[in-house]
């Protein structure tokens, strides 16, 4: 194979089961440890309550006639309940797809018309929204509710004792049957759901495994619309660790306060949440001595930010992650044995993991790149998607089966992966690419930037887009475009000074797990009477 290929190490083991009984075997094995807590409860449950809740709750849906060929949906935060239909889905050998209530309801209603699921688990909350989207999607779907309802049935009721639940095993199914599906837009067009079968979950699941420790007490504030909050329920069922649910919003005195509390181990948050932490001058007033690992994933974290993170939390290995969810985690460091370059090379998502075939070629003519060229990052993996459900992806891969990620990178002499943008965020100043994120880790450094997104400003032809901010403010800075303007351009080249202008407004349009929605924000930005 060629040196510009970069080969992770072997899988030496996967199951060969179901997700189902993976999971139903694994509450035998650790019944006795903690798998759940949930903090703004105070509750917490063992292995084997997990495994008789989810057990009675997929006896329910087998009466009410789910079957392997339904799908399920859940929309929901992250409670102490949220995992278990999602485990009792997993048991029947059905579909599940998961979506976040803060969604609108012309998004819940595409997605819901993509997988037409057959029964809606979704929070007291968000009941009006999956009642308009399913009506909006003339589907036929049955609703439970996580608490209380007149119209409809509960958890509560799926929950109750049924009769021979101690016989109760897993559906057996086929390991390629898809089991689990995220919705994504793919490269082009609509959002599609991505399909991944009881096969590709359990070998991404073990290949993080194989590269991570420090699971035992895992903090995420992902919701199940995201395939994090897959990897990190899948991971502790392998080492009986347990997870720590607490919401999906980051709050600084919070989470220090839940990190001294509950003793945790490993952290996941989004870049641009990692802010709230650093901005808490009082940290110093908990004991975060238990903390091993703060993983990071969606952008890369800026040079200054990693070090206050790493100021803040001294001796944590701070390890950022690149992944996509057609194939889940591709690159990131190994905290056993990447020590040294997790500390000298924090700009880099790391090296590709067990399992994974990576190339970075030329996306017009697929040459391979070598090492320090930017290309489009494709990959090759057991734990790659089936397809889109109900559509064709055949155009996603290349002649070779490698999946086309349409994320721009290169990697260095260490086979480390940087990742650089996405295709199709960059644009183009005076025939340069420009490269939002890189201006955006200059602005962060800023101390009365809070938030800020970069974009092309469309000028002309000639010229091409003209680089551009929107900003948020930190509370009691009072800051002037002209000041931005200047602080940028004493720390970038000529072509990426901010010519179109600096915006500030209030907040700014994020995905449900803090992104910030670029395209959203140029639009508003050009469309604005005031620009």
């Amino acid at each position: 194979m060629s040196d510009n290929i970069l080969k992770g190490p072997i899988l030496d083991y996967v199951p060969c089961t179901t997700l189902g009984q993976f999971f139903f075997e694994a509450t035998k094995k650790y019944e006795n440890r903690i798998c759940q807590i949930d903090v703004l409860r105070d509750q917490h449950e063992t292995y084997s309550s997990v495994r008789k809740r989810s057990t009675r709750v997929a006896l329910e849906m087998q009466k009410r006639g789910i079957t392997f060929e339904d799908v399920v949906v859940t929309c929901s935060s992250s409670t102490i309940d949220t995992a278990i239909p999602i485990l009792a889905t997993f048991y029947l050998g059905a579909k599940i797809a998961n979506l976040d209530i803060t969604l609108s309801v012309r998004q819940v209603t595409h997605l819901l018309s993509l997988v037409s699921p057959k029964m809606i688990f979704v929070e007291e909350s968000a009941v009006g929204l999956i009642e308009k989207s399913v009506e909006n999607a003339s589907l036929k779907a049955e609703i439970v509710v996580f608490g209380e309802s007149p119209n409809y049935s509960t958890f509560t009721d799926f929950v109750k004792p049924q009769e021979n639940e101690d016989q109760f095993k897993p559906v057996v199914v086929d390991l390629e049957e898809t089991t689990v599906m995220y919705f994504s837009s793919g490269t082009t067009g609509l959002p599609k759901a991505i399909c991944h079968s009881n096969r590709s979950v359990l070998h991404f699941a073990f290949s993080f495994d194989n590269s991570t420790e420090h699971l035992d007490a895992v903090l995420s504030f992902s919701s199940f619309y995201w395939i994090t909050a897959m990897i990190f329920l899948t991971s502790i069922f392998i080492s009986g660790g347990h997870r720590i649910i607490c919401g999906n919003k980051v709050e600084a005195e919070r989470t220090f306060n839940i990190i001294e509390k509950y003793k945790v181990t490993y952290m996941f948050v989004a870049p641009i949440l990692s802010y709230q932490l650093t901005n808490f001058d009082n940290y110093q007033s908990y004991d975060t001595s238990s903390l091993r690992t703060i993983m990071t994933a969606g952008t890369a974290l800026s040079t200054t930010q990693f070090i206050k993170l790493s100021t803040i939390f001294p001796g944590v290995d701070i390890i950022g992650c690149y992944g996509q969810t057609e194939v889940c985690v591709i690159s990131m460091f190994d905290t056993k044995s990447d020590k040294k370059l997790i500390r000298v090379k924090n700009q880099s998502s790391g090296k590709v993991i067990t399992g994974i075939t990576l190339k970075i070629v030329d996306p017009d003519t697929n040459k391979i790149m070598s090492r320090y060229q930017n290309g489009e990052i494709r990959v090759k993996s057991s734990a790659i998607m089936k397809g889109y459900y109900r559509a064709d992806s055949t155009e996603v891969f290349d002649g070779e089966g490698f999946l086309k990620t349409g994320d721009v990178g290169y990697f260095d002499e260490d086979g480390c992966v940087y990742i650089v943008e996405r295709l199709k965020e960059m644009f183009k100043y005076l025939s340069w690419h420009i490269v939002p994120t890189a201006i955006e880790s200059i602005l962060f450094e800023h101390p009365g930037v809070k938030e800020a997104v970069v974009f092309g400003f469309p000028k002309n032809e000639e010229e091409g887009e003209l680089p551009a901010a929107c900003i948020v403010v930190n509370e009691g800075f009072c800051v002037t475009e002209k000041e931005i303007e200047e602080f940028v351009a004493n720390r970038v080249s000529d072509r990426e000074k901010l010519r179109g202008g600096v915006y500030f407004v209030k907040e700014i349009p994020k995905t449900p797990s803090g992104k910030a929605m670029r395209k959203e924000v140029r639009k508003s930005v050009i469309n604005s009477p005031n620009k």
